[in-house]
C-alpha cells in the first residue's frame, strides 16, 4: 500500500504540503464568497395575470407580497392558491439561481454543488393533493 508521501523528499513533501494549503485556503475563500452571494439571492416573481407579485430569498423565505385590487377581487381560495404558486415558481427561480452561483465558483460536478442542488430540490413545492375551488 502506497503512501500520499511515498517516494518524495523532504521538499518535495514540504511543496506539497504547501499547495494543498494554499488550495484549501482558496476554496474556502471562495465558499464564504458563495455563502454571501447566496444570502443576497432575492428573486421577485408575479403571478401570470399580475395580480400580486412575491420575493423570496435563496432559501424559499418569503420576504415580501404586494397585490393588486384585482387580486383582493378573487375569492379566498383562489388568491391563497394564487399566492402559494406564485411563491412556488419565485422559490424555484431562487434555488436555480443559488445553483449557478455555486456551479460558476465551483463547477458543475463539484460535490458541494450537488449537494446544494439536492437541498433545493428537497425543499422545492411539492403538489399537495388539495382541490381550490
Amino acid at each position: 500500500m502506497s503512501g500520499f508521501f511515498d517516494g518524495l523528499s523532504a521538499d518535495e513533501v514540504s511543496e506539497r504540503l504547501a499547495r494543498e494549503v494554499e488550495q484549501a485556503q482558496q476554496r474556502a475563500a471562495a465558499a464564504s464568497a458563495v455563502r454571501a452571494e447566496i444570502e443576497a439571492v432575492r428573486e421577485r416573481v408575479s403571478s401570470p395575470r399580475r395580480e400580486l407579485s412575491v420575493v423570496v430569498d435563496a432559501s424559499g423565505r418569503l420576504l415580501d407580497v404586494a397585490m393588486t385590487d384585482d387580486a383582493l377581487r378573487l375569492s379566498p381560495a383562489a388568491l391563497g392558491r394564487l399566492l402559494v404558486e406564485t411563491a412556488g415558481r419565485a422559490q424555484q427561480a431562487a434555488g436555480a439561481r443559488a445553483g449557478r452561483i455555486a456551479a460558476d465558483a465551483f463547477g458543475e460536478d463539484d460535490p458541494a454543488v450537488a449537494h446544494l442542488r439536492g437541498e433545493i430540490d428537497a425543499r422545492a413545492p411539492k403538489p399537495d393533493g388539495i382541490e381550490y375551488r
